[in-house]
């Protein structure tokens, strides 16, 4: 089995989560909506709902993840920063991706052992410079980045 066997099998999987929390009316921030009826037993209503939500806020979360490795990548670029003090970079079409907060991509950088991964991540501003979220050690100039859409 290779990688992309996996995420073909995860394809269904998607879809089924989708089609789910569709039909339930599943809303993270309101929970299970109007189209799942209670249950007589009031305790075992809410205890299921609470089980129920949290399993559908999971496959939400399962379901984004595979939605946004579907989408493809556009390149691989290397940060610098712009005399506005934003960082990007010049695509091959000479147009400019500048990153503001807020701001998604996927950087290479060094794990913990030294070896390079892809991570996503964003760009944030500490009020005097840009920074990788969850990598505040990872310099921005220079850095290898790449977005998908």
């Amino acid at each position: 089995m290779t990688i992309q066997d996996v995420f073909d099998r995860l394809r269904p999987i998607e879809k089924a989560a989708r089609e789910l929390i569709r039909d339930t009316g599943f809303d993270p921030d309101e929970g299970l909506g109007d189209k799942v009826r209670h249950l007589p037993d009031s305790c075992e209503d809410a205890f299921l709902r609470d089980k129920a939500e949290g399993i559908l806020e999971s496959l939400e979360d399962v379901s984004s993840e595979i939605s946004y490795l579907r989408k493809p990548l556009h390149g691989e670029h290397t940060l610098r920063k712009f005399p506005n003090g934003r960082y990007g970079y010049t695509g091959g079409n000479q147009a400019v991706r500048e990153f503001t907060c807020g701001d998604c991509l996927e950087a290479k950088i060094r794990d913990r052992y030294g070896n390079l991964r892809w991570i996503t991540s964003s760009i944030e501003h500490d009020g005097t410079d840009y920074f990788l979220v969850g990598s505040l050690g990872a310099p921005l100039s220079g850095l290898t980045v790449r977005e998908r859409w």
